[in-house]
């Protein structure tokens, strides 16, 4: 009679576990930088609302706002309160401000704000500069490198 054994040998479970250790390896820094892929494209949508709503200020007054509750947009803070003042404005993710550049133009900084916490490859910050003029976008802080080459270009 023949003694036959079934199942797998250590070595194939450790080939195994390998495999799956390097696939996570490389899945998961993937995976943060698309989550925080996905904030930025929020807080690009609050620099377009923002920028509309910058646009019908000056068509009524003739300048730019630093003022949150100038502009004919509701933008509500992660409390659900509205921000209706100059002061930053805490949103879920980032802290937003307004600043005025001359009478020409503006900036608006969108500073990253945890929790979540933020990955180690942007520095545990970084803020999202956005000028009004030219509608352009730079990063700013400890993580502004990073910031640049992954979630703005």
């Amino acid at each position: 009679m023949k003694n036959i054994r079934q199942g797998f040998t250590l070595i194939e479970l450790l080939v195994v576990v390998l495999i799956i250790g390097i696939l996570a390896s490389i899945a998961i820094p993937q995976y943060f930088k698309v989550v925080e892929k996905s904030r930025v494209a929020e807080a690009q949508n609050m620099f377009t609302s923002i920028r509309s709503g910058q646009e019908r200020v000056v068509a009524r007054t003739g300048v730019y706002t630093n003022n949150f509750g100038n502009l004919d947009i509701v933008l509500r803070n992660a409390s659900g309160v509205d921000c209706t003042t100059a002061a930053p404005c805490q949103m879920k993710f980032y802290s937003l401000t307004m600043a005025l550049a001359g009478g020409a133009s503006y900036t608006i900084t969108a500073t990253r704000t945890s929790p979540p916490a933020i990955a180690a490859r942007y520095g545990g910050g970084y803020s999202i500069i956005y000028n009004g003029q030219t509608g352009a976008m730079t990063c700013g802080g400890a993580g502004a490198a990073a910031c640049t080459a992954d979630l703005i270009n």
